[in-house]
This record gives C-alpha cells, structure tokens and sequence, in this order.
C-alpha cells in the first residue's frame, strides 16, 4: 500500500478517502456476519406446526442481542462518518485508532452471538459489554483527538455539536460499564437494554439543550 504523501508532511499518511472505504467495507461486514447466529431450527416438517414456535420463542436472547448489536453498530458507522465530515485529511495517529476500532468491530459479531447463546453465563455477556466499552473509548478518543487537532480539519467543530456528540459517545460508555456491573450484583433481566436506555436519555438531554438555546431567538 502506497503512501500518500504532500507538502504538509505527516498529516497526509493516507487518503482519506481509501481509509473510509477500509472502514465501510469492515462495518458491511461484520455487519451481515450479526445474522449468521441466528440459525433456522432443525426440526422435522411433521412437526414444525406445533414446536417452531416454541423454539423461535426460546431464541428471544438471541433476536434481542442481534438487533441491539446491529443498531450499535450501525450508529457507530454513523458515528465515524460524522468524525470525518470534518477532517480533511489522516495522520498516522488517525490511521491507527481506526484500526483499533475495526479490531473490535470485527469481533462484535463473535461477542454478540456468544451472548446471545449462553445469555445466562456471566461471561458470555461480559464479553459483549467489554467489546462494546473498547468501541466506546476508542470512539471518544478519536473524537477528542480530531476537535483537538486543528490541522486535521476541513472546518471548524461548532462547540454546540462537540458537546452533542461527546455525550452520544459517552452514553455507549455508560451503557457498558452498568452493563457490567448489572451482571456483578446479579440481576435476573438481559443487561442489554442499557444499550436503548443511556443513548435514549442521551438524545433527549441534547434535543433538550438545543431547544433551549433556540428559545431566546424565536422570541
């Protein structure tokens, strides 16, 4: 792979556009991998009528960890793209997290199905609530580190929106760490709902803000 390289040196490791495509494609993926858990029951046609709907009832985990992995990683691909909406280049630095990131992306769908499989051992979900709190910080990180690197960007961040989209990062933050600690003190529910919960609480805070600060000039 050939670097591209201009008069502003370090800043220009690699196209943007071709780390973008790296990151689409891995994001497509593993995002079609997510189905592959969800196996079609084995059962004889002769009785198919009375036990699939059973069976289908007892893939609930299953259904519910898919879906929620799904949208989680479809806000996630949105997440990246809103990050480099405002670069205009990549540094080696920039480069490097977004490997980081697809590292555990790719992993998503292994730790989604292994919770979905065995919901009820501590481990399998733990494993998905440290996958997705490695996204979470690393999403963070580049974040910081993009708002922090004006020569990176194409146009300013305006700081309405640097504080809008720190809090959706965070919310994924928050989201796994009482995933976790949910499945210490040992509650009987699925720990992925704070997955809906925190983001939710998160986008009603910032739609809460942003009506605020318009108040004073529609009056």
């Amino acid at each position: 792979m050939s670097m591209e390289e201009t008069e502003d040196g370090e800043n220009n490791f690699i196209s943007k556009n071709r780390l973008e495509a790296l990151v689409d494609g891995v994001f497509a993926f593993a995002m079609t991998l997510l189905v592959v858990g969800l196996s079609v029951p084995d059962i004889p046609k002769a009785d198919a009528a009375t036990e699939l709907p059973a069976h289908i009832a007892t893939m609930f985990p299953e259904f519910l960890s898919f879906l929620i992995a799904f949208l989680i990683l479809a806000s996630f691909w949105i997440v990246h793209h809103d990050h480099f909406h405002y670069l205009k280049t990549v540094n080696k630095w920039v480069l490097w997290l977004n490997i980081f990131i697809l590292i555990f992306v790719v992993l998503v769908p292994f730790s989604t199905n292994l919770s979905g499989d065995y919901s009820h051992v501590m481990i399998a979900p733990l494993i998905f609530h440290l996958n997705m709190l490695a996204l979470g910080l690393l999403f963070l990180i580049q974040w910081q580190y993009i708002t922090r690197t004006p020569t990176l960007l194409a146009m300013p961040v305006p700081p309405g929106r640097a504080e809008a989209s720190f809090m959706e990062r965070a919310s994924i933050i928050l989201s796994s760490v009482s995933g976790i600690a949910l499945l210490f003190i040992g509650v009987s529910f699925s720990t992925m709902y704070m997955y809906m919960v925190f983001p939710l609480i998160s986008r009603i805070l910032t739609w809460r803000r942003r009506a605020k600060r318009a108040a004073p000039a529609g009056l």
